[in-house]
């Protein structure tokens, strides 16, 4: 079993720099990317023209939303699907036919009490699940005929809560995290941590959450020995190796950057749009993956969702919009990186309701 390199989400710090013949880097060394929308071409794309793999709709496998998911070995899924008190694992092959849910929510042996993420390390499902500031994993050998619950493992309680976790054989004794906004008055939530296997801090991010700041979790992107994180409204890219944490991509907005004050502000955001519901020229950053050659950024106008694809090895940043297979515009759900080595975005497919969203390749954008 094989951990999906997730959504948000490259290669080592070097190797990511030198892709580009000549990549533009600010003073401290840091990869700038160009996303300033400012005079660029936005093309239209539809699903119908991209590969895809339908999630198979049934009165078992409805899909209600999507939070995590991991690929096995064969090619096939593990979805982290639902929302608080009715959470659910649900397994697919690689032709999207539903196999069976894994386990189940609930407080006996065996049960996860809520999925705060998922991750695999070998054969085993590591399900992140949180209480407070106590974050337990429970774990499940995945084989063929099914899943075997073995003991997991508990933090007790820490000094920051924890909303998404990854872990990788490529990143020994350590688990890579995102915590959750306090929102205590002077209390200051660092955005990322590097925990050791027994729940000690080895680093933590010199970033902190925004007064106001979202808690949302988006996935990481896994390349190598490194393990990259981006966060929502933020143009900054981190990565985490086993030691530290550190910026290594910016995207320079330009033009089409909006104030600190409505990027980092949930309110100030919905009242910006409801106020320029025709804005079509400023970015937000909703979210990023990264895999070995291009960055695939999901970004978001009061009036659009955008994908912008930029070459790692050209440097060359493009946009597109992409659009349903009913025309609309297409509503995306996540994008992972597979052990395959290609990208793809699960997104619905049509303004249909009696479906379940479908996967759908990115590497040829």
């Amino acid at each position: 079993m094989r951990t999906v390199t997730h959504l948000i989400c490259i290669c080592t710090s070097a190797l990511l720099l030198a892709a580009s013949c000549s990549p533009k880097v600010d003073s401290d060394g840091i990869r700038v990317i160009d996303a300033d929308l400012t005079g660029k071409e936005i093309t239209d794309i539809s699903l119908t023209d991209l590969a895809k793999t339908v999630l198979e709709f049934s009165e078992e496998s409805i899909i209600g939303g999507i939070k995590d998911l991991v690929c096995t070995d064969d090619g096939g899924y593990i979805i982290a699907s639902g929302t608080a008190g009715n959470y659910r694992l649900m397994q697919f092959d690689r032709d999207g036919r539903y196999i069976r849910d894994i386990s189940h929510q609930g407080r006996g042996p065996g049960e996860y009490l809520n999925i705060t993420s998922i991750f695999m390390l070998g054969d085993t499902l590591n399900v992140g699940s949180f209480q407070g500031f106590n974050h337990s994993l429970q774990r499940y050998i995945i084989s063929p005929g099914g899943y075997t619950v073995i003991p997991g493992t508990e933090s007790g309680d820490i000094r920051y809560g924890i909303i998404y976790m990854t872990a990788t054989p490529d990143i020994p004794g350590r688990y890579i995290v995102k915590h959750i906004w306090n929102g205590t008055p002077g209390f200051s939530t660092p955005l990322y941590g590097i925990y050791d296997r027994d729940w000690n801090v080895v680093d933590t991010s010199e970033v902190k959450y925004p007064a106001g700041g979202y808690s949302t979790a988006f996935p990481f992107s896994h390349v190598d020995r490194s393990i990259y994180m981006a966060f929502i409204g933020s143009d900054t890219i981190y990565r985490a190796d086993g030691e530290r944490i550190t910026p290594a991509i910016i995207y320079d907005f330009g033009q089409s950057g909006l104030p600190a004050d409505i990027k980092y502000n949930f309110a100030n955001r919905f009242e910006y749009n409801r106020s320029h519901p025709d804005d079509s020229t400023h970015l937000f950053h909703n979210c990023s993956l990264i895999s070995e050659d291009k960055v695939y950024a999901c970004m978001s106008t009061a009036s659009s969702v955008l994908i912008m694809v930029h070459d790692l090895r050209s440097g060359k940043s493009k946009f597109y919009r992409i659009l349903g297979e009913d025309g609309e515009p297409a509503g995306l759900y996540y994008m992972f990186n597979a052990p395959d080595g290609r990208s793809y975005g699960i997104f619905m497919p049509s303004g249909e309701s009696e479906q379940n969203p479908a996967v759908y390749g990115l590497s040829s954008l």
